[in-house]
């Protein structure tokens, strides 16, 4: 269509046609064909706008469209505020933005007000940026990546009322995955609630690795837990006032397994910070001292050194079967009195 030439409507009628057209091809035309009524202003360039029968309005650019409204609206002459008035575009039906090359929007402040679901797809990347950034939501915010997702930042922040993390979950036809977290510093897990909880519970394996000391308290609540320290590996339990707990003498400590236990002290160095001298130092300062063998044989050895026994109360041993002593040295016994039966 050259320029300046009518619009093309194969519904006009000539006799109902009042066109305009200047020497340079600019066009001024009225169509009143009934029921497909018309106007026409149209540039020499081809852009032009167009009024239809049932109201619309079409307006097309050859090349670009400015649109610089509320001018006067910024200041008066003599550099006095004004009060700003306000332009408005409303569409009463749906409206499409069709951009093929860049859309960029620049003003003071932005607002955007949805009355029912929002979406922005993006065909790569979507990037926002801004001094101070926050998302609200009246129900929930979902936040999925289906390759990944990365948070970079100096300091992070949570709270949270009610909080449930699932790693590991069903993933392409089976189950498995990997949670893993690094710090450099420290981490604390802390609860503050004296009648809650922290349960660390695994359905396989479950290793503590400590490359340091390691303090463990039981039945006491401090901030600072090495302080408590007294060697590489100090176990400490207080007698605690917990609505929840089972212990009818608080404070106690109750070992139990399946199978035999085996201990091994004093591997490389004897003794420890709490007794230079020993090897293994026990002492019981309150109650009685109770060993018993339910089945089988006891045997101790003493390979280098002495063994001593020390009693300051009364002592009984009482043995069912039979008892054998061998003394490859001497014996010596010292007594007030001596009964043989």
């Amino acid at each position: 269509m050259s320029a300046g030439s009518k619009i093309q409507d194969s519904d006009q009628e000539y006799q109902y046609s009042q066109p305009f057209v200047t020497p340079s091809g600019h066009e001024f035309s009225f169509y009143d064909t009934p029921d497909n009524e018309r106007l026409v202003v149209k540039h020499t360039s081809g852009s032009h706008i167009e009024f239809k029968a049932d109201g619309s309005i079409f307006i097309k650019a050859a090349k670009d469209l400015h649109t610089h409204a509320s001018v006067n609206s910024s200041g008066s002459a003599d550099g006095a505020a004004k009060g700003a008035d306000n332009s408005t575009l409303r569409y009463d039906t749906d409206h499409t933005l069709d951009v093929g090359g860049r859309l960029r929007i620049k003003c003071s402040e932005l607002d955007f007000e949805i009355g029912s679901t929002g979406r922005i797809v993006a065909g790569t990347d979507l990037i926002m940026s801004s001094n101070n950034m926050i998302n609200k939501a009246t129900e929930s915010i979902s936040i999925e990546g289906q390759k990944s997702v990365y948070l970079d930042t100096k300091e992070m922040r949570e709270r949270v009322v009610s909080r449930q993390t699932e790693a590991g979950t069903m993933e392409d036809g089976s189950p498995g995955g990997l949670n893993v977290m690094k710090v450099h510093g420290n981490t604390v897990i802390q609860n503050d609630d004296a009648n809650g909880g922290i349960t660390i519970a695994s359905k396989g394996y479950l290793n503590l690795v400590a490359g340091a000391e390691r303090v463990d308290l039981v039945g006491k609540f401090t901030t600072q837990p090495s302080d408590e320290a007294a060697g590489t590996f100090t176990t400490k339990v207080y007698a605690s006032s917990g609505s929840m707990d089972v212990s009818s003498k608080p404070g106690d400590y109750i070992f139990e397994s399946e199978a035999g236990a085996s201990y091994t002290y004093a591997k490389e160095t004897g003794g420890s910070s709490a007794s230079p001298q020993d090897g293994l130092s026990v002492q019981v300062q309150t109650g009685d001292d109770t060993y018993e063998l339910t089945e089988g044989d006891e045997s101790r050895s003493v390979a280098v050194g002495d063994q001593t026994l020390h009693v300051e109360g009364d002592r009984t041993r009482t043995v069912n079967g039979q008892e054998s002593v061998t003394i490859v040295g001497d014996q010596t016994i010292q007594a007030a009195n001596i009964y043989l039966n």
